[in-house]
């Protein structure tokens, strides 16, 4: 594989020195920066409980038309993913990020970004009604739709929706993808704001047709086949089906009265608040099918032989019944990010069914304690943490803390940035995917200690810019092997990681970046890229007395050879090989994009660094990326 040795070198350079040169380039005022104009076709939000509302300064739907040409998910975040040969198909992230399983693992790895659920559903507290429609048009047929909605019916009662599909035939045999989802909510909360409560309903279908990757890579990798249907894949009819539903609700009273607005005199006990108590319910549904029509493919050749020669149907349900109890000490009182005080600590029951195929259905039932801390000092630094313990029929003892100290260098208001340290431990019982499986073409019962996971980071944050180092410690890994077996390693693995990340703008220029190097101390047992970055740069010019704006605009991305895990379809898992090596490969695309009042409208040419010849991107093996094509897309927001 072609490498491009300088590119790894000189894109730091690069970063550091775009950076340099705009701040000298631009007389920068650190006071108007931080300032924030807020206007009436704003549309604030919150995810998963009001009490974010309280505990932070809030987010908006983004309308900018910087981030208009960020066609799929997952170019949204300026995290660099190992992905497959189609939009909205599965993908790797090219970093380590353990997640806490929160009792019983109910996500999909692979999918996860694609989903909505109970933590990721907006609420939206527009100002006045909006709809915005965003629509994408790709090459071979690719469409995208996203439609948000959201308006106050009556005061203080607020509905919300989005819609969002993908459709791609994909430039592959049996590629095609085909996913949707759609999340409704309800919030409402009384005049005094003593009581409020928020419902939410959402539902997920994902169709997504697997060809185990191409038969021949040499094939795409010469340009043997200009016509990429042409070219012999693994698999046929093979296909995922993801279905995740489910619904829930929210409801807060606060203990004390309200204070009026008018008391001239407010008494001790008055001044003594008795704090918020919170209701959560939730119910959520999983289910996997993997169907396959031919089981004795030659794809399967090196694993078990199928159980079934005629026909693989391998099919799981999930379903969580979800109750949490908090109290918390944020009564009326509203703060920004920086929190001068909070406690919190409630218990969650969990009631967990769980039907892998063939396997017997096995009901769980889980306590999980939990509290939340967090501490002003002298309005400079800044104390967090976080603890859960799981207690109960299915990893009993699973435990998560996370702690953070912030340290202003000056005050919150007036410094010059932010010196922030994390901490971040996972003991738990690996998933159970690891432990017991039942399929066609893979079987296992496991029997795996817990893993455990300890992130040390730290960093230094100023107008934009963070950068830092990380610290992760391994012990007891758990990982599915060249074989799709699940094996767990008796030692521990370290990854030394150095990041920094930029998110800028300066006069008329964007600027938002990524670049991150990290090291393994066992490389056979956790392959990543030794260097990855990501830089997004436009420029933005007004015209017809602003009554328009033009952006053009380019977004560059690299990592390093390694080598990336395989996908394994039947199992929705990547696992371990050392056969093929992708990367060293420069991904490049330009865009101009347009603002006309309401509408946002682009043009995007993606990968034109394959014009050159060069067929070597892949970033998972036998799944080349798409061939240098053509976007457009168009978003339009309308009120009242």
């Amino acid at each position: 594989m072609k490498a491009y040795p300088l590119i790894k070198y000189s894109l730091v350079t690069t970063f550091l020195c775009i950076v340099i040169t705009f701040k000298a380039l631009a007389n920068i005022d650190i006071d108007t920066i931080r300032k924030t104009s807020i206007d009436s076709t704003l549309v604030k939000f919150y995810n998963y409980s009001y009490d974010s509302l309280f505990l932070t300064s809030g987010k908006f739907v983004d309308t900018s038309l910087v981030n208009v040409s960020d066609r799929d998910i997952l170019l949204r975040s300026m995290n660099l993913f190992a992905t497959l040969s189609n939009t909205g198909l599965a993908y790797n992230k090219m970093a380590s990020d353990p997640v806490f399983f929160n009792g019983f693992e109910m996500t999909h790895r692979a999918y996860d970004l694609y989903l909505r659920n109970s933590k990721s559903v907006r609420f939206t507290i527009p100002v006045q009604p909006f709809t915005q429609l965003y629509y994408i048009m790709g090459s071979k047929k690719e469409q995208q739709l996203n439609v948000s909605f959201g308006r106050e019916l009556a005061p203080r009662l607020f509905v919300g929706m989005e819609y969002y599909l993908v459709n791609s035939p994909g430039p592959y045999k049996n590629s095609k993808s085909d996913n949707s989802s759609v999340y409704f909510t309800l919030r409402h909360n009384t005049k005094n704001n003593r009581y409020g409560i928020s419902g939410h309903y959402f539902h997920n279908k994902l169709t997504m047709q697997e060809n185990g990757g191409i038969t021949n890579d040499s094939d795409f990798i010469n340009n043997q086949e200009t016509d990429r249907r042409v070219i012999g894949v693994n698999l046929t009819d093979a296909r995922n089906q993801v279905k995740v539903s489910g619904f829930g609700f929210e409801q807060y009273f606060n203990i004390s009265k309200p204070i009026a607005e008018n008391d001239s005199v407010i008494t001790l006990m008055q001044k003594f608040r008795l704090g918020r108590l919170t209701h959560r319910f939730e119910y959520q549904r999983n289910q996997t099918l993997f169907t396959e029509g031919d089981p004795l493919a030659g794809f399967y050749a090196d694993f078990d032989t199928a159980v079934n020669i005629d026909q693989t149907r391998d099919s799981i349900f999930q379903q969580t019944i979800r109750n949490v109890l908090q109290w918390n000490t944020l009564g009326y009182k509203k703060h920004n990010d920086d929190v001068p005080f909070y406690l919190g600590a409630g218990i969650e029951h969990l009631l967990i069914t769980h039907k892998p195929d063939t396997l017997q259905k096995k009901q769980y039932s889980q306590l999980i304690p939990f509290v939340s801390l967090k501490i002003s000092v002298l309005k400079s630094a800044f104390l967090e943490g976080h603890a859960r313990l799981v207690t109960g029929e299915y990893g009993q003892g699973d435990l998560e803390l996370d702690a953070g100290l912030y340290q202003y260098l000056g005050t919150s208001q007036k410094n010059l940035g932010k010196i922030m340290f994390k901490a971040h431990l996972i003991n738990q019982e690996p998933s159970w995917k690891y432990q017991q499986f039942v399929s066609n073409h893979f079987s296992w019962d496991n029997s795996f200690k817990k893993s455990r996971f300890l992130t040390l980071t730290g960093g230094y944050n100023f107008l934009g810019m963070t950068a830092g180092a990380q610290w992760q410690f391994i012990d007891r890994y758990v990982y599915l092997d060249k074989t799709v077996t699940p094996k767990q390693f008796s030692g521990s693995a370290v990854i030394y990681s150095l990041f920094a990340n930029l998110n800028q703008k300066i006069g008329k220029f964007d600027l938002k970046g990524m670049v991150r190097y990290q090291q393994v101390s066992n490389d056979t047992l956790i392959h990543l890229p030794l260097f990855s970055g990501k830089i997004k740069l436009t420029f933005s010019q007004d015209l017809f007395d602003k009554a328009a704006t033009i952006q053009p605009g380019v977004i560059f991305s690299y990592f390093t050879e390694y080598y990336a895990d395989s996908w394994m379809p039947a199992v929705r898992e990547f696992y371990l090989q050392d056969e093929v090596k992708t990367g060293g490969y420069p991904f490049l695309d330009v865009f101009l994009a347009l603002k006309v009042k309401r509408a946002n409208v682009f043009l995007q040419y993606v990968n034109v660094l394959g014009l050159t010849g060069n067929y070597n991107y892949l970033t998972v093996p036998h799944y080349p990326l798409r061939d240098p094509r053509f976007y457009f897309g168009v978003s339009w927001r309308f009120y009242q």
